[in-house]
């Protein structure tokens, strides 16, 4: 059978083609026995509305694009939650892609988003290059999720890494903590280790246990480090945190099952905010002014500090 048209409403429900329009608007010039009587020969028929018909009719589909980077990263999953809920919370609906972790399917993916016409386009954690997003924010409304982008119409959502630390850092010294190692493993120098102390920064995990004065904390900068970590030193038979106290910066897989203090910007709240972001610039159209937004980092105290 094929869909079931306004008109089809319209016959079962015994009223015409524009009262059904008004009523699938939320017009308030229906009153509210017709109003049932539509809506009930909706339901009846299986009646859905057309998004894309009415898009082209309102100039708004009521969708908005998300692109996340790597669906298999926790980050992203906890990223999508946010958006989710607060489009959910404003009435608009999501069309996901994800580009695979690579540049290149990113800009495929992001090139079928961007075909369907969406109201605008969040980029979480995006790898392809400012200028394809900038080409894309030619087009429509577009925020980005975890990466700042020089551009004067990308509105751009991050979380404060230095803070972070700082954060981190204030929380050892409060416990007691005078050595502290900064421990960064991963395949490219994390940017944060600007924002650890003079000498703090080490680069392996053996490292840890070679100068004279051993470390009594570690701070772990990013997820896969914090893993590494934990598993250094539990197989060197370091006793967690009787002997030394370990926080991560970031939210490893299992991080809260295995009791690990971490601290990070809650990437479910980068999500709200940047759905936020992007229909208050959908509402206000191309004029709005272009807003860079910081969330703060919050320090969550589990079982790996003392």
């Amino acid at each position: 059978m094929a869909h079931p048209t306004l008109e089809d409403v319209a016959a079962r429900a015994g009223v015409s083609r524009a009262l059904v329009s008004l009523v699938m608007r939320g017009s308030p010039k229906v009153g509210p026995e017709r109003r049932e009587a539509v809506l009930r020969a909706a339901r009846e028929l299986g009646y859905r509305p057309n998004m894309m018909a009415r898009g082209l009719a309102s100039g708004r589909t009521g969708m908005i694009g998300v692109l996340l980077s790597d669906l298999h990263d926790p980050w992203f999953a906890a990223v999508h939650d946010g958006l989710a809920d607060e489009a959910a919370r404003r009435g608009v609906r999501l069309l996901l892609a994800t580009g695979r972790g690579g540049p290149a399917r990113e800009r495929a993916a992001l090139d079928d988003l961007l075909d369907l016409r969406p109201d605008g386009v969040v980029l979480a954690g995006p790898k392809t290059s400012a200028a394809d997003i900038e080409r894309a924010a030619a087009g429509c409304p577009v925020t980005v999720v975890g990466r700042q982008v020089r551009s004067d119409r990308v509105d751009c959502v991050t979380g404060d890494g230095a803070a972070a630390v700082e954060r981190a850092l204030g929380y050892l010294s409060d416990l007691g903590h005078r050595r502290v190692a900064c421990l960064d493993v991963g395949p490219r120098p994390s940017p944060l280790r600007r924002a650890c102390p003079d000498g703090a920064v080490v680069a392996g995990p053996d490292e840890l246990w070679r100068p004279a004065e051993a470390p009594t904390a570690v701070l772990a900068l990013g997820d896969t480090t914090g893993t590494a970590a934990l598993t250094a030193l539990l197989r060197a038979g370091r006793r967690v945190p009787e002997e030394i106290s370990l926080i991560v910066h970031g939210d490893p897989p299992g991080a809260r099952d295995a009791g690990v203090t971490t601290v990070a910007s809650p990437p479910a709240e980068l999500g709200r905010e940047a759905a936020a972001v992007l229909l208050d610039r959908i509402g206000d159209g191309a004029s709005a002014r272009t807003r860079r937004i910081t969330v703060p980092p919050l320090l969550t105290e589990r079982g790996t500090t003392r």
